[in-house]
């Protein structure tokens, strides 16, 4: 079991910051946009790219505060953002500097779920997630596509920053 989640933390990284298998990985798509830009909610959908990143980082804390040992919980901390519904929430500062500290995190937070995800023990990844009342297993493959679907979500937002011309 351990090799197939290691395998899948490998997937997960490279749609987060490598050199994705669906296009652009999450971290070159935010890293495309300036705090202004990213915070705006002058988008096709209403709602910031900024405030869809808090959405991931929230949720690979609540998995990595679940699957982390107590040394681990304690390096993750708490979260340090505004919660929301789903983590959905709108950041409280937007400067350029609170962009790229909150970039820092989101780094932070996704290698700690990698890292719990690689050494989950098998009773533990048979288990049921607590925080979200399902199979512990069924959280760790959706969590693999996660990034990908909200990259898709960022880059379909209308942002003027993420047009790109096409090379056909």
């Amino acid at each position: 079991m351990k090799a197939q989640l290691s395998l899948l933390a490998d997937y997960a990284d490279e749609e987060f910051d490598g050199e994705s298998y669906n296009g652009h990985s999450l971290m070159d798509t935010l890293s495309s946009l300036d705090a202004a830009t990213a915070a705006s909610d002058a988008t096709f959908e209403g709602y910031s790219a900024w405030s869809i990143a808090l959405h991931v980082a929230y949720c690979k804390w609540v998995v990595a505060s679940e699957l982390l040992d107590e040394a681990g919980r304690d390096e993750l901390g708490a979260y340090p953002y505004p919660e929301g519904e789903g983590g959905y929430s709108t950041p409280s500062m937007t400067s350029d500097e609170a962009w790229a500290s909150f970039k820092d995190y989101l780094v932070r937070v996704h290698r700690l779920a990698m890292r719990a995800m690689r050494e989950i023990g098998e009773e533990k990844s048979r288990g049921q997630m607590q925080a979200w009342k399902i199979p512990m297993l069924k959280v760790l493959v959706w969590l693999c596509g996660h990034d990908s679907y909200h990259t898709a979500q960022i880059r379909n937002m209308g942002l003027e920053a993420l047009r790109r011309e096409r090379v056909y």
